[in-house]
Parts: structure tokens; C-alpha cells; sequence
């Protein structure tokens, strides 16, 4: 897959607070996740691709762009929503998307025209004239989106983007993203800690620590299970879900948990198993209704790889 960011050996460093640590990630077309706790570096990395922090060494190639070196001639490819307010006095949203615009290279015409349509395609078409400053949270989430889209760039570098969002204005936002993604084909990066919006808008995922980049990929390989081993969700119709469980446990397989559903690991290719678990169903007069492989979940993933990388960390 191409590559829209390519990154190596970033170091920045506060004194002596190191940031990035030899930080090193492919971001690739399409939209991507960039997660890790407070203070792994995110915002960091984010300021340098955007040419606003100087880093000491390493390299940021943002398509045929070497960064910072060219970030002039690469800044109006780029478009980027702050996670920090950006409210003017007495202004309305689209005067500022129109006079942000104009900032990005277009003409008073273009500018204008450009921000009737991307804020009226975030949802907020009648609020345009209106002063920003009696503006909800969401609203002024959807204006910052508008003006980091306005100019139509290449890549979208999303800080926080649903922060203070009540319920519906969050879904709204994550919808939009993903109809940039997946209908206008726009290249994203979303820096947040809220994993279930990556889930539901990104197709890959980079997991930052401590200045280093924990694991990136494509998200649904990094969901799925990479050992031969898988957890199986098991529901049965009629019977006790217990004594089913015990049974399974007699015949040597590896029960989990038992709730409504019986967890059991199994080998992922082992045919026998498989046939043996109904087997044991048929024999004992129940039927089992529904047998899924168990798939992590992002928070998963998530809290396994920091802790495993803090663990790396102490040694």
C-alpha cells in the first residue's frame, strides 16, 4: 500500500524530556488511527510533520515532500483541525472559513464558494452567518473540520476531532470522516484517545508510547488473533449452558468462561475439535445456536501493547 507519511528515526526532545525517541511509522493511504496515552508523543509528532517543532534528527517524507525542508510548497496540501478552540470575536463561520482559505492560497471568489459548500457539507449550511462565538462544542468541531478541508488538501491531520461533542454531534463527525475516506477518497490522520472512533472510521492504526511507535498496521490484521489459537463464543438452545461447559472440560478443552456464552480456546485449524464440540452437543441433547470466533477489540490490543511496552521499558 502507498504510503502518505513515511517517517525514520525522528528524535525531538524538551530539555531532557525526550518526545520522540528514533520515532519511526508509515502512514498509509486512506485513514489511519494515531493512539497513545497522554504524553506518548502524539502531539509532538503532529507539530513536526506540520513544520511547527524543529525535531534534531530524523526524517519526515510527506509524498515527494522532504519536511520541513519543503514545508512551504507542502503546507497547502495539508489540512489540519487543532484540538484547541479557535473562536473570534463577533465572527461569523463563514467569514473565518472563507478568510482561512484565502490564507491557504485560494482566490476571494474561490474562497468564498469553497466555504458555502464544505460548511454546508459538515452540517452547518444555515448556521454560516452566524456569529461562532454562540456556537455549541460540536458546532464548532464541524467549523474547525470545514477549515482544515476548505482547501481540498491532500492529507487531513484531525487533532481530537469529536472533543466535547455531545452524543450526536459525535456521531455526525465520525460519519463525515468516514464519507471523506471512504466516498471522497481523502487521506486521513486521526490523533485521539477515543478508540472506538478509530474502530469506526480507520482502516489502519499506528500505537505510540513513550516516543516510540508500539505497533502499526492494518487494523483488522492487528485485531485478529496471531497464534494458533482462538477463542470460540458458544451459545446452545435448551439445556444447561453449565453442564455443557463441564462436558467440554471433561473431553480436555480449555474453558475460559461461562455466561451466557461459553468462551473455549481452540486450535484454530483443529477439525476434530470442532466436530467434537457437537458431538458432545448431540450426544447430551442440546443444540448449539451460534459458535464465532472471539475477535479482540481495539481497547484490547491497546492496553496489551502499552503494557507490554512499559514492561520492555522497565527492564
Amino acid at each position: 500500500m502507498e504510503n502518505i507519511l513515511v517517517i525514520r528515526e525522528l528524535v525531538k526532545s524538551f530539555g531532557s524530556f525526550l518526545a520522540l525517541d528514533d520515532f519511526a511509522c508509515d502512514i498509509p493511504k486512506g485513514v489511519t488511527g494515531l493512539l497513545g496515552p497522554n504524553g506518548a508523543g502524539k502531539t509532538t509528532l503532529i507539530r513536526a510533520v506540520l513544520g511547527i517543532l524543529p525535531f534534531e534528527s530524523g526524517s519526515i517524507q510527506f509524498l515527494d515532500y522532504e519536511l520541513p525542508k519543503y514545508i512551504l510548497a507542502a503546507k497547502d496540501k495539508i489540512g489540519y483541525q487543532p484540538e484547541a478552540d479557535t473562536k473570534i470575536l463577533k465572527v461569523s463561520a463563514m467569514k473565518y472559513v472563507t478568510h482561512m482559505a484565502t490564507m491557504a492560497g485560494l482566490s476571494r471568489n474561490a474562497a468564498k464558494q469553497r466555504a458555502f459548500d464544505t460548511l454546508h457539507y459538515v452540517g452547518l449550511g444555515e448556521a454560516r452567518y452566524r456569529d461562532m462565538n454562540d456556537f455549541s462544542q460540536g458546532m464548532m468541531q464541524k467549523v474547525k473540520l470545514a477549515t482544515a478541508l476548505v482547501h481540498d488538501p491532500e492529507l487531513l491531520i484531525l487533532d481530537e476531532p469529536t472533543a466535547g461533542c455531545d452524543p450526536g454531534s459525535h456521531e455526525q463527525i465520525l460519519n463525515l470522516i468516514s464519507d471523506l475516506g471512504s466516498t471522497h477518497g481523502k487521506n486521513i490522520l486521526i490523533s485521539t484517545h477515543l478508540l472506538h472512533d478509530v474502530e469506526k472510521t480507520a482502516s489502519s492504526v499506528v500505537i505510540m508510547n513513550l516516543g516510540k511507535m508500539v505497533i502499526q498496521g492494518d487494523l483488522k490484521s492487528i485485531l485478529r488473533k496471531k497464534d494458533k489459537i482462538i477463542n470460540l463464543q458458544i451459545r446452545v438452545n435448551g439445556g444447561d449452558i453449565n453442564k455443557f461447559a463441564k462436558l467440554l472440560q471433561e473431553n480436555d478443552f480449555e474453558i475460559t468462561d461461562v455466561s451466557e456464552t461459553i468462551s473455549c480456546n481452540i486450535e484454530r485449524e483443529d477439525d476434530k475439535k470442532y466436530l467434537s464440540i457437537f458431538n458432545i452437543a448431540r450426544n447430551n441433547g442440546m443444540n448449539i445456536r451460534m459458535m464465532t470466533p472471539y475477535q479482540q477489540s481495539l481497547e484490547e490490543v491497546f492496553l496489551a501493547e502499552i503494557a507490554k511496552n512499559q514492561r520492555d521499558n522497565n527492564k
